[in-house]
């Protein structure tokens, strides 16, 4: 569990330094050539600076049997709260998941928005959540592990192009 734990530690923080550049799925606003000065035609040269607050992309999702939630038509206070629940449900629990023998103690009743805050042109949610598992114990099939995790905090920027999921704690 421990080593499950820290590859996902991994995975958010490689997720978390492609959300800064310019690597696969960012837009062509995020990349560092369009932050370069340009030249007007004028006699005198002017800057231009492109400023983008987040990344036009998709949190990386894990595989498993939960789906991806879709973003809602409108994005508003409650319905980016709702996501943000939504997806870290989904998001955690394929984590968590390790085949049909694994139970994973988790519902969207698990995880509770703590704050939601209007940004630039999206939501910054920030969610709590917490679970539990049990799966069956090493070489053994009649006994099972249990492990109940800490809670967690993960915050979520949402906007119509957006989706960036950070872990707080």
């Amino acid at each position: 569990m421990a080593m499950r734990y820290g590859l996902v530690l991994i995975i958010a923080l490689v997720v978390l330094s492609g959300c800064t550049g310019g690597g696969p799925g960012a837009s062509p606003a995020s990349t560092p050539t369009d932050r370069q000065p340009t030249a007007t035609a004028t006699a005198t040269a002017t800057t231009t600076a492109t400023t983008t607050p987040y990344p036009n992309s998709t949190a990386a999702f894990p595989d498993g049997p939960k789906s991806r939630p879709a973003l809602p038509g409108e994005i508003t206070a409650e319905t980016a709260g709702e996501y943000a629940i939504t997806h870290e449900y989904r998001y955690s629990y394929n984590r968590l998941w390790d085949g049909p023998e694994t139970e994973v103690g988790m519902s969207e009743a698990s995880c509770g928005v703590q704050s939601t805050t209007r940004e630039a042109s999206g939501y910054l949610v920030t969610v709590r959540c917490t679970a539990y598992v049990n799966e069956p114990a090493p070489g053994n099939t009649t006994r099972t592990q249990h492990a109940d995790l800490p809670p967690w905090t993960v915050r979520y920027y949402l906007d119509e192009n957006s989706v960036v999921r950070e872990e707080v704690e």
